[in-house]
């Protein structure tokens, strides 16, 4: 038996398709049931917040820390570049010094070394310069052996009282000289000729009155010898 009722349509005022209702409760009604939920549900959890808040600390360190270093590594470039260039240039300016020293103890050595060759060339052409005056006097004197009468005659004019008697000391070759002279050109000269065999020739030794003139020839080269500051006698020892 079918027991099944339908209504008719025209019987029915109004009907409303059926749907599932959702579990969901509303939020008037949640608000007035639960009031901390809807707090809840309305701002995030504190550990989110506080999480994005870590996060943008963090973030904001990062980014400070990043512009300290680069500003930082800016800076210290720029110092140390200074600070290099300028202990370079000090160090460079030190080695120029030492390479400047040293040329210049260099070329005082050489000029030291240089005088001292001087010095000695100046003086071996010196010596080599009275060897030879001493080898041009003696050959001077054997080929004209008449060189003895002006040094007699300078000798004389120098000795006070020369008018008087006068007493010469020379080597007996030259007294041979001095006595054909005195024969021949002043025969009014009173002289007194005396030979000395120690006495070398081209030189004399006068006397008148006390007084006494020495022109030996190794006296005369001696005195010659001093005016240059020069000490060489005229007999090598």
């Amino acid at each position: 038996m079918n027991t099944t009722t339908v209504i008719p349509k025209a019987k029915l005022a109004s009907y409303e398709r059926w749907k599932l209702d959702t579990f969901d409760i509303p939020i008037a009604e949640a608000s007035a049931e639960n009031p901390q939920s809807c707090v809840s549900a309305q701002n995030p959890a504190p550990s989110a917040v506080t999480q994005e808040t870590e996060s943008v600390i963090q973030a904001a360190k990062e980014d400070g820390l990043k512009q300290g270093y680069e500003e930082g590594y800016k800076n210290g470039f720029q110092e140390g570049r200074s600070h290099g260039h300028q202990e370079g240039r000090q160090q460079g300016e030190s080695e120029v010094k030492a390479e400047l020293n040293q040329i210049n103890s260099v070329f005082n050595n050489l000029n030291e070394q240089i005088q001292s060759i001087e010095q000695q060339i100046a003086q071996d052409i010196l010596a080599l310069a009275i060897s030879l005056t001493k080898k041009m006097i003696t050959q001077a004197l054997t080929i004209h052996p008449e060189l003895i009468l002006p040094i007699v005659k300078e000798a004389a004019r120098h000795l006070p009282g020369s008018e008087q008697r006068l007493r010469l000391f020379l080597n007996p070759e030259d007294a041979k000289i001095i006595r054909q002279y005195l024969s021949e050109k002043s025969p009014q000269e009173s002289w007194t000729i005396h030979e000395d065999t120690h006495q070398e020739r081209g030189g004399c030794r006068l006397e008148a009155d006390g007084s006494e003139i020495d022109a030996s020839l190794e006296t005369r080269w001696r005195r010659a010898l001093a005016a240059i500051g020069e000490n060489n006698d005229w007999i090598d020892q």
